[in-house]
Order: C-alpha cells, then structure tokens, then sequence
C-alpha cells in the first residue's frame, strides 16, 4: 500500500479504545506518535518496548515529562508491578527481540492481565479494506484478472489468541469507517505494486495501468476519490479469577498469593 494510503488510527477510535477519561496506560510496542496522541490525551503512559534502540529514542523523546515512563522489556515478561495500569493498548503484533527466543503467547496474555487493574482492558485494532465501493471492486476485478489473489484484501487478527485466552472473557468491538484520499500516481502505484504485474509483459503492463486509470477518471469526476477501510477495534475485559497466582486486595494492600 503506498505510503499516502496508509491510514492513522480516527481519533473517535482511539478514545473508544482508551476510555474518555484519563487514566495510565501501558503502550506496548507503540510508536512515539501513538504515546504523543496518548499524551495529549492526558493520559500517564508507561511505554514498553523490547528493542533498546527504540525505547531509548522514546525515552529521550519524551525526557522530563512526568507522565511518560519507558522501560525495555517483552510481552511475555512485563517490567512492571501488577495492577499499575487500567488499559494495555497494543499496536501490531508482539515483537520479539532480536536476540532471544520468540514471546511466549500464553506468558504474555498472563503478563498483561496481571498489570491491568481491576475493571481494566487490553485493546488493540486491525485495518480492513472496505470492497463495497463500486469502483473499488471494478478495479479488484481488473486485478484479478492479471492475478487471482491479487488485492485480497485479507488481514489476518494478530490478537486471535489473545481473544480467545481465558484471561478476557468479555470482548467488545465496535468498527470505524475512515476514507483515505488517493490519488492518480498513488492508484498507480497500488496497481504496480501487485506481485502479478511485475511478470506481465510490457504491453500488458501498459494497458493495466490505462484501464486503472480509466478507471480513476471515471471515479473521481463524481467526487474526491477515497478508499474506504473498516478500523475493527476490540477491548478485551481482564479476569483476575483465571490467574494460576490469583491477584487480591486485602486491607487496602495488594496480596499476590505464590
């Protein structure tokens, strides 16, 4: 997807996400302009990342701002104490660090459901063409026709597991519509990237790429031409009950049975 295409996450979303009011939240694994739009937000953020590069480029970012802390570590082995943050929101799948084995699926939905509050939620989002657009689809079907997998539009859930995991039971989605202006040289370009084209001959390629542009003229004398994504967003509510070492409060203490 060309670069002008790629969407940003609405903020109608984001607060959706996150809860209207301001709490802590630990961003895992998301980008400084994530945590700066959680900032102003009035969210604390505790940022966690598992590349000391990028970590310290965060921490240096936001140096001196009280409400942003950054620590480096893994999803499946979360540097922080339990119950400090009511929403864990998550950007892309977990990374893994470059040394070192992969993160632990399973450690990691334990991780995050002991360092969420009670009442609290892990969140994340995935973005979805939308292909109900009648010129979206001619110019799917234009695609096909050079390669059958062409523009499928699938995305796969990075969080399947997570949602399916014991530790949150309750799952709330709620999708967003965005349209994101492209424009001739970017549909061109979206045409051109298609593994298919590269193995046409260069007379095909040509008249590919006039078709599409027919078919971008013909679009965009009704309106701006815009493609259309769905953002699927979900929170998933923690369950302490589920925890091998339950989490309780007694006299106004934290109690981590071991």
């Amino acid at each position: 997807m060309p670069r002008s295409t790629r969407p940003s996450l609405p903020p109608a979303a984001l607060t959706w996400l996150v809860g209207d009011e301001p709490v802590r939240v630990i961003a895992l694994g998301c980008s400084p302009g994530m945590i700066n739009r959680l900032v102003g937000m009035g969210h604390g953020v505790v940022v966690i990342d598992s590349d000391h590069a990028r970590a310290a480029a965060i921490a240096a970012r936001f140096a001196g701002d009280e409400r942003v802390l950054t620590a480096v570590g893994r999803a499946d082995e979360l540097p922080v104490q339990p119950c400090i943050a009511h929403v864990v929101l998550l950007q892309g799948r977990f990374r893994s660090p470059l040394t070192g084995p992969p993160v632990n699926q399973h450690a990691a939905h334990s991780q995050i459901s002991r360092s969420l509050q009670s009442g609290g939620w892990v969140a994340g989002w995935q973005v979805v063409r939308d292909d109900t657009v009648p010129w979206v689809r001619r110019l799917i079907n234009l695609m096909r026709s050079v390669d059958s997998s062409a523009m499928s539009g699938a995305v796969e859930n990075d969080f399947a597991d997570l949602l399916a995991s014991k530790y949150f039971p309750r799952i709330e989605r709620r999708n967003f519509r965005l349209w994101v202006p492209i424009t001739r040289s970017g549909m061109i370009e979206m045409v051109t990237s298609q593994r298919g084209v590269s193995r046409l001959a260069e007379r095909d390629r040509r008249q590919l790429v006039g078709e599409a542009s027919e078919i971008f003229d013909s679009a965009a004398r009704i309106s701006e031409l815009r493609l259309p994504y769905q953002m699927q967003c979900w929170r998933a509510h923690v369950d302490h009950h589920e925890l091998t070492q339950p989490i309780s409060f007694g006299d106004g203490s934290l109690v981590i049975p071991i």
